[in-house]
């Protein structure tokens, strides 16, 4: 069987678009994802931790309390300082279908500067297929500063 150039090209430019389509509910996804630590960090900078719990999914909240992970985020911030700001450093996206924990998990990586020191910090977020927004689902905070005293 022969294909034309003609159809050869229709196929191509079909597959292109939708590369590109799948690429934008990528970035889009990505976008989302931040716009949820940016709301957490300026919660923890202005309102303090109970307020940021809200971005926790509750599947984070099966290994820890939410009183326990309160109180680490308040001896943190006595060892790093106030937060001042981030920067996204990577990310990686994954998206799951099935029947039951269908949705799109973003990893982002993130260089964090508080008042006394730098954190590096990396955070999983989900958004389930029925969710309207992400949620924080694990938190790791790495930094120098928090092994000292």
């Amino acid at each position: 069987m022969k294909i034309s150039t003609r159809q050869f090209l229709a196929v191509a430019l079909f597959a292109f678009a939708a590369l590109l389509a799948g690429g934008c509910g990528f970035t889009q996804g990505k976008k989302d994802a931040e716009a949820v630590l940016i709301r957490h960090f300026q919660a923890i900078a202005t309102n303090g931790f109970d307020t940021a719990m809200a971005d926790y999914g509750t599947s984070f909240f099966q290994k820890t309390t939410k009183d326990e992970w309160t109180k680490a985020l308040t001896g943190m911030s006595r060892k790093l300082g106030t937060y001042q700001s981030h920067t996204v450093t990577g990310w990686r996206m994954f998206k799951k279908a099935g029947t039951t924990g269908a949705g799109t998990t973003v990893s982002l990586q993130c260089q964090v500067t508080y008042s006394k020191h730098k954190a590096t910090e990396s955070f999983s977020l989900f958004k389930g297929v029925l969710d309207s927004e992400y949620k924080i689902v694990g938190h790791q905070i790495n930094s120098t500063a928090l092994m000292i005293e």
